[in-house]
């Protein structure tokens, strides 16, 4: 694994603990909730190959 890779890969770590911390505690109206669920939704759009509708190669909705 790269440098690169390791760094990506401890930030979307540190994003998604980040967003369960904030999730937890109640606080999902504010401007870093929104953000870090972005990012989290992205990923997951991209790891898993969706569309914008969420239609996978799978043809399968993850929602």
């Amino acid at each position: 694994m790269t440098l690169d890779a390791m760094t990506d890969t401890r930030a979307a770590h540190e994003a998604v603990t980040r967003l369960f911390d904030l999730s937890r505690s109640g606080e999902v109206d504010n401007v870093e909730f929104n953000q870090l669920d972005s990012l989290v939704y992205a990923r997951l759009i991209q790891a898993y190959e969706c569309d914008q509708a969420g239609i996978g190669a799978g043809g399968e909705s993850i929602s």
